[in-house]
């Protein structure tokens, strides 16, 4: 009620044309949708995550470590069964409930004109879930290239960084560095999973990986830009993962799971190499490829960097998000 009279005073007070909606699931939550609407202003979702179609988020159930679909097309009960939230029924009963209530009320279909997806991948399962592909939009994520100036030389080593979560298949790339014998690499980042994966590696008997744990800033920055190459092994739905927009305006190649929008952002054999998510071998390859040749991978790097400041660039992305905000002010 909060949220929907905030909005409301808000609207009143700007008189907005559209209305560009990004995370309201929670914070604010979807009953805003309606004084939107009441207003008769357009509305534009950018879809960062598959809450719409899947009460978890993620695809990903999480008590299983493994992707699921089950909810797609509106079969929202299984959350109750499968435990996919916070391993707890309690927990899936109420996220059920709440996708339910959503979908009996069409808050999002009736009140969301159009869906900015940024990966072809998200909207292929929005469409497959029952939205509308007329209301599907894909346009990639951008990013101020200008602040991450490329570096195309490196230091002996490359980088994954993010989450440690079982989801992000950081056991297939520590299974893959036993295969590594010309480098090293450094693991950014902290999560749940970190004590197991340190423990992991000592049982794989791995000395060429170090665990660095939470960076950020310029320092984080500076140690990727340091790197030969970004690795982003992915065993769930990533959408357009921030981190290949970063690594390419930085000039570094990314090694990317063939899973989810990760293969979309990665063009293979030209910034990079995309693998079978989970094939540890496979990614062994794709490591082993970059570290024998380094000419080509300061070659993959200068490519990541002209795909960045061509497809990423704030600007390119300004004028597709305007046309879209032409084609739904129509409707007011």
């Amino acid at each position: 009620i909060q949220a929907k009279e905030r909005i409301a005073k808000l609207i009143n007070k700007v008189k907005p044309d559209i209305v560009h909606l990004h995370m309201i699931d929670h914070q604010i939550s979807p009953s805003i949708l309606h004084s939107i609407k009441k207003h008769g202003i357009p509305v534009l979702q950018t879809a960062h995550q598959s809450k719409i179609i899947c009460p978890n988020y993620r695809m990903y159930n999480w008590s299983k470590n493994q992707i699921c679909e089950k909810c797609l097309g509106g079969h929202f009960y299984h959350p109750i069964i499968e435990k996919c939230h916070k391993n707890s029924r309690m927990a899936g009963l109420l996220i059920s409930f709440e996708a339910y209530l959503h979908s009996w009320i069409k808050i999002y279909k009736n009140n969301i004109d159009l869906y900015h997806v940024p990966s072809k991948f998200m909207g292929e399962k929005f469409i497959q879930a029952g939205v509308d592909p007329e209301k599907v939009k894909h346009i990639f994520y951008t990013i101020n290239i200008d602040d991450y100036p490329p570096r195309f030389e490196n230091e002996n080593y490359f980088v994954y960084y993010g989450r440690l979560e079982a989801a992000k298949g950081l056991k297939t790339l520590l299974k893959a560095m036993a295969s590594v014998k010309k480098s090293k690499l450094l693991l950014i980042g902290t999560g749940e999973e970190r004590e197991n994966l340190e423990a992991f590696s000592r049982n794989l008997q791995l000395n060429n990986v170090e665990f660095l744990g939470y960076q950020a800033g310029k320092k984080l920055q500076k140690l990727v830009a340091n790197a030969k190459f970004v690795i982003i092994p992915s065993e769930c739905y990533d959408n357009s993962p921030l981190v290949v927009y970063e690594s390419f305006c930085l000039g570094k190649p990314v090694i990317g799971a063939k899973i989810g929008g990760i293969p979309e952002l990665i063009d293979h054999g030209v910034n990079g190499f995309h693998f079978e998510a989970g094939n540890y071998l496979d990614l062994a390859g794709c490591i082993n490829s970059l570290l024998n040749n380094s000419s080509r991978t300061k070659q993959f790097g200068r490519n990541a960097r002209r795909k960045a400041e061509l497809q990423f660039s704030p600007e390119i992305h300004y004028n597709k998000v305007m046309k879209i905000y032409h084609s739904i002010g129509k409707k007011k």
